[in-house]
């Protein structure tokens, strides 16, 4: 049971934050739309970058007059596809640190760990399940709705408070992430962000946008806990 001290709920980005699966996501969904409707490099030529994987899918079907009621089976395949090439991805890995702090987390007196993500959940949990990490997370943020990451973590925040029965103060949210959209993500819900050197984002362009805490990787995880009090 998690003590009566100032609660403290770390919202943790998935790809290039506490893992490492290269571009298994892509793949997947590429190969998804390749077996169900023959198109090729379906991501790519979507013409979107990064987005929720609602607004991906959305306009893939969109782009190529596919019937938007063939969502489910998309998804369907998709999971199955993702949890396939993922199983043969013998170079996917937990980022240093991760395992320790959030096991630390997860046994602390006063913070819990939720995660944030552009993936769907299940594809999210997919992912967390291959690196023996999904025990750690029972609520989040998620791509399956239309919007901004800032309106996963407001559903995310609303998850955890009803999941656990508190309220979470923003002063007390963090936000760890790897990219520029992780913390511009924080500064739009006033929570606090740490950014992380772990994935694609230079340092400088990370550090660019100012925010609150920066760190090259989480190696030094007792740190955290010392400094952030968690």
């Amino acid at each position: 049971m998690k003590s009566e001290k100032t609660r403290k709920l770390i919202f943790w980005d998935l790809d290039g934050t506490l893992m490492h699966c290269g571009a298994d996501g892509t793949k997947a969904l590429n190969e998804t739309f390749r077996k169900l409707y023959g198109l090729e490099d379906a991501f790519s030529k979507a013409g979107i970058g990064h987005a929720m994987d609602s607004v991906i899918l959305d306009r893939i079907l969109e782009n190529n007059r596919l019937d938007k009621n063939d969502l489910g089976k998309v998804k369907e395949e998709y999971i199955q596809t993702l949890q396939r090439v993922l199983s043969q991805n013998q170079n996917k890995k937990v980022l240093p640190g991760v395992r320790e702090l959030l096991e630390h987390i997860e046994s602390s007196n006063n913070s819990f760990n939720a995660l944030l993500t552009s993936n769907l959940r299940r594809g999210a949990e997919t992912k967390l399940e291959s690196v023996g990490l999904r025990r750690y997370f029972s609520v989040g943020g998620f791509g399956d709705d239309f919007g901004e990451k800032w309106d996963a973590a407001i559903k995310g925040i609303r998850e955890a408070e009803s999941h656990y029965g508190l309220e979470f103060e923003k002063e007390h949210i963090y936000i760890i992430g790897d990219s520029i959209y992780d913390i511009e993500c924080a500064k739009k819900i006033k929570a606090i962000s740490i950014g992380v050197a772990t994935g694609f984002t230079a340092c400088e362009a990370l550090k660019a946008k100012e925010p609150d805490y920066f760190y090259d990787d989480l190696s030094d995880w007792k740190r955290l806990v010392q400094r952030h009090e968690w």
